[in-house]
């Protein structure tokens, strides 16, 4: 496998071009990250994932809370095998991108055949730890706090579809990967999965393998291999639906299925709304929130 610096991270893959340094973030260095982690210990660990784990560590020269994000070998080469961009063009891409509902990222590192990624650390983590697997002793979202989560992803996203230069699929939307920050502001993160918008015109056949989680990419996505705008309010939808329904997306039967069963024969629309709300949510806002989740859909 192919050291980082040999190619990866070159701007385009270009051969002759040397790493690049990006004034919009802070290049750290290894042991920069390793004392603000403290060496990576395993009390820092914040989660582990399909590309990696994530830490929370504190900067020694500012004091600042952070989440530091480390992408393996292999996970970069799976990713990048499939993109016709480099993982140096991909950051400076996310260093563009500045909205209150996006992750900021703050700086990365490159040692050997490891990448690290630094953000905002966000306190109240991810909306899915408030809303699947709740421990019996944790209060559920309640319904204007699900849907004020909901609107701010929507903007989020929005911005990225129409707002950012260059406009950005993010390819990736899924409760994990929507941080919360104090007041359960949502953040749209999950770095490796943005991508920049393939325009309609591209006839070629680009694929887009960002996740196995194929219940989370549109039907369509299937025909050509191709990430779209739709794509992501495809999955922006589902994300709804959890949001109203408390049901995690890849339950079996899928959660569009259940809720059509659920909705079938002009059944009481509320049936689908998450036992945990107990009743507590405006009638006309249920109904609203699931004709929008619909049309996504």
């Amino acid at each position: 496998m192919a050291n980082i610096n040999s190619g990866i991270l070159r701007i385009g893959g270009s051969s002759n071009s040397d790493a690049e340094d990006f004034t919009a973030v802070t290049k750290f260095t290894f042991h920069e990250l390793a004392a603000a982690t403290g060496n990576f210990a395993p009390e820092s660990l914040l989660g582990e994932g399909k590309y990696g784990r994530t830490f929370r560590g504190c900067l020694k020269s500012s004091g600042q809370v952070v989440a530091v994000r480390q992408v393996n070998e292999q996970s970069i080469s799976n990713v990048y095998r499939y993109l016709d961009q480099s993982m140096s063009s991909t950051i400076h891409l996310h260093s563009l991108l500045h909205h209150p509902n996006i992750v900021d990222m703050i700086g990365y590192c490159v040692d050997g055949d490891q990448i690290f990624f630094v953000y905002n650390f966000m306190p109240l983590g991810s909306l899915k730890d408030h809303l699947h697997d709740l421990p019996p002793n944790k209060k559920p979202l309640d319904w204007n706090t699900r849907m004020k989560i909901a609107a701010g992803a929507a903007k989020g996203l929005k911005y990225l579809h129409k707002k950012s230069d260059p406009q950005v699929i993010h390819g990736n939307i899924k409760p994990s990967n929507i941080l919360l920050s104090e007041g359960y502001q949502p953040k749209l993160s999950d770095f490796l999965g943005f991508k920049e918008r393939i325009p309609e015109s591209d006839e070629s056949n680009h694929a887009r393998i960002f996740s196995s989680q194929c219940y989370r990419h549109a039907p369509e996505f299937y025909m050509k291999f191709k990430l779209t705008q739709q794509s992501d309010i495809y999955s922006f939808g589902l994300v709804l639906l959890e949001l109203i329904s408390g049901r995690m997306a890849q339950i079996r039967p899928s959660l569009i299925e259940w809720a059509k069963r659920k909705l079938v024969g002009d059944r009481e629309f509320t049936t689908v709304a998450d036992p945990l709300l107990k009743g507590h949510y405006p009638e006309q806002g249920l109904y609203q929130a699931l004709s929008l989740a619909d049309s996504g859909n």
